[in-house]
């Protein structure tokens, strides 16, 4: 069982995934310094979201499938 429901992963996924465009627009945008280690982070941010956002779908996606498969597709989640 994990630790994080599959809504707070898609949801954790989905902020640093705005939080890496919004960083990288800003230092493109010469608001930000381009620094090489906030350039860093904000790429582990992209894949870090992209990573956590698609485990939560996975996971919502075989709930939803094993509980129509079950027999009883209306179950609660």
């Amino acid at each position: 069982m994990s630790r994080f429901s599959e809504k707070k992963m898609i949801i954790t996924g989905g902020i640093l995934l705005v939080l890496s465009v919004v960083v990288s627009g800003l230092q493109v945008a010469k608001v930000l310094p381009s620094y090489f280690i906030l350039s860093i982070l904000s790429f582990l941010c992209l894949i870090g979201g992209v990573f956590i956002g698609m485990m939560g779908i996975f996971t919502y996606v075989k709930k939803a499938r094993d509980a129509y498969h079950s027999g009883d597709p209306y179950r609660k989640r």
